[in-house]
């Protein structure tokens, strides 16, 4: 079943083209579900057209042009926001709460109801020493104090986020929120990106920290999923893997590498870790009731990273 005003009409995404946004597109047509790809520059959205998808451009500081976009459409997935270290407060008051409020006004003025946001576990005040659920105390998004997720991420974008979120939760009459831990795949400039490079050297320090880190096309799944469940309507949901380390990662990968290689011994080089006995943990048991969420292994994730790096242009993994 779809929840959505009117099930074979498309199903809006903004930042169709971006990292996550690819996977969602995708996921979204692999569904055999009609998307309709929200972007600010069609010419990135080739790919998308040739599989079906229409491709209507429009901004997030444009308010017109959103409501065009989101005419007529069953249900809206807004992806589109500014990621972690992009500038100063105000380009994230801009983007990511400004353009937000046009997007849902966009939304209401033409009638659309059904929304699902991406938003991030960066909302949350990180606790060390508590597995953190969708109740846990929130990003304080007022005031500027010490918080552990701060070392890690952009104080600019987790406040913008949690803004974001209040926003969304004023305007939509039936909305879902997931909030996906820190997102790696295939396609992504930055962590991924780091990963790959420091798996390159030949010798890298790697924190042994815990990061609970979720494979992208895995958060397009669930968004999917929340798109069909009428359980989901008003409920915020964590999309996270257990805690892994960089030092994990960049073993795996150097190990993949070997093997991709036809060698059967270890990459060289050396990866020495960093002795850093906390992890972050979020419980993902709501995702996994209503909306299957199960995140990949970390060694499948990376598989996916590699073959989809080797592919010819134009193909998908």
């Amino acid at each position: 079943m779809l929840v959505m005003n009117e099930p074979r009409a498309p199903i809006a995404l903004t930042g169709a083209t971006g990292f996550l946004g690819g996977h969602i597109a995708a996921a979204i047509l692999d569904a055999g579900l009609p998307l309709r790809a929200v972007v600010r520059d069609p010419a990135r959205a080739r790919h998308l057209e040739a599989r079906g998808a229409e491709v209507v451009m429009a901004d997030l500081n444009d308010g017109p042009a959103l409501a065009r976009a989101l005419a007529g459409a069953a249900a809206l997935v807004s992806n589109a926001s500014l990621g972690s270290w992009a500038g100063e407060y105000d380009v994230y008051q801009r983007v990511n709460v400004d353009g937000i409020e046009n997007l849902f006004d966009a939304a209401r003025r033409v009638g659309l109801e059904r929304v699902v946001m991406i938003s991030t576990v960066a909302v949350y005040r990180t606790q060390l020493r508590r597995v953190m659920t969708e109740a846990s105390p929130g990003y304080d998004a007022d005031t500027r104090r010490l918080n552990w997720s701060d070392v890690t991420t952009d104080w600019r974008y987790a406040r913008s986020k949690t803004r974001a979120e209040a926003v969304a939760a004023r305007h939509a009459r039936a909305l879902t929120i997931l909030r996906p831990g820190p997102i790696y795949g295939s396609g992504d400039p930055k962590l991924t990106a780091r990963y790959l490079r420091s798996a390159a050297r030949r010798v890298v320090l790697a924190p042994t920290v815990g990061v609970p880190q979720v494979h992208a096309a895995d958060v397009a799944l669930a968004t999917v999923a929340a798109l069909q469940r009428p359980d989901s309507i008003g409920r915020a949901y964590n999309l996270a893997g257990p805690p892994t380390s960089p030092l994990q990662v960049l073993r795996i990968l150097r190990r993949l590498h070997a093997e991709g290689l036809g060698q059967t011994t270890r990459a060289r080089g050396w990866v020495v870790p960093i002795p850093l006995p906390i992890s972050v943990r979020f419980d993902c048991s709501a995702a996994r009731r209503d909306l299957d969420f199960v995140p990949r292994s970390l060694e499948d994730g990376l598989r996916e990273v590699l073959r989809a790096a080797t592919m010819p242009p134009g193909e998908s993994s």
